[in-house]
């Protein structure tokens, strides 16, 4: 209940009755928690996604120098490229205990191929957050990378900490043309736009013959799979993952002749969608 619903109920009058301190952080948190539920179930953007072949997209959230200085040569050893979600806001400061990439960093990486999505630009916990300030903290994010990425506004987003509630969702939907969450999933059939599902690349949670059964599900039923990850060092956090086995997960990959392509590359794929066709306009 916010504050302009509890302000209307004090002008009612009329023999109405406070609610509780302890019952107005019930009902909030109850309120909460059921619009998170709901908003990693209803599609809010349905697209029917049939593909021939599988697609892979390698994709790093925040992101942090190391992702930068040893996942991206590992991807283009390879052939391949990456999709890195940028918090202009963190730039040069610490996440996590991770040093995030400075600006000069994302233009590099740009230059290079790599795309660079958006991750707001203070890292907001956009589901504890007003519109307005979403909104325009969005637009610092975008304006950021476009001055980094020679004037390309990004098309890609990534939810901070992988929340959304169904308000923040309804309000993104349409900014972006694809936005990633954290739910575990390869995208096939009827997928949501608004909220891809994705892999997490941990050493702490994965190893590579987990890695080599899911990539066995994506060869007999073709979809899209989102891998992500933050940190890519020796002795990685529980968020992030080694060299070593990242370039092992690529090897996996590059074995099977798998198609991997940053995440605007793979949604023009699998939309059919070019840079021409308004933000919207997909069906099931």
């Amino acid at each position: 209940m916010g504050d302009t619903t509890k302000t209307y109920l004090a002008r009612q009058g009329h023999g109405s009755v406070a609610m509780p301190a302890g019952a107005l952080e019930f009902a909030r948190e109850f309120t909460g928690k059921f619009s998170r539920r709901l908003s990693r179930m209803v599609p809010f953007r349905p697209f029917n996604l049939h593909l021939e072949r599988p697609v892979v997209s390698f994709t790093f959230d925040d992101f942090a120098c190391s992702a930068a200085k040893a996942a991206a040569p590992i991807l283009e050893d390879a052939g391949m490229r990456g999709t890195f979600y940028y918090a202009s806001g963190l730039s040069g400061q610490l996440e996590n205990g991770q040093e995030i990439v400075r600006a000069d960093v994302v233009a590099n990486l740009f230059s290079r191929g790599h795309e660079i999505g958006a991750h707001t630009h203070m890292h907001l916990d956009v589901h504890r957050t007003p519109n307005h300030v979403i909104l325009e903290d969005m637009e610092i994010n975008k304006r950021r990378i476009a001055e980094l990425t020679d004037g390309r506004a990004p098309t890609s987003f990534a939810y901070p900490f992988g929340r959304l509630d169904l308000r923040s969702k309804f309000l993104l939907r349409q900014e972006f043309d694809s936005l990633r969450g954290i739910q575990t999933g390869i995208n096939s059939g009827v997928i949501d736009l608004a909220h891809l599902k994705a892999q997490e690349l941990y050493d702490s949670s994965s190893s590579l013959e987990s890695m080599s059964g899911l990539l066995d599900r994506l060869e007999r039923k073709p979809g899209w799979l989102i891998f992500y990850t933050h940190e890519v060092k020796p002795d990685p956090t529980s968020i992030g993952c080694s060299p070593a086995y990242f370039r092992e997960v690529v090897e996996l990959v590059r074995r099977r002749g798998l198609t991997v392509e940053t995440v605007a590359d793979a949604f023009a794929r699998v939309t059919g969608r070019t840079a021409d066709t308004p933000a919207g306009a997909e069906s099931i």
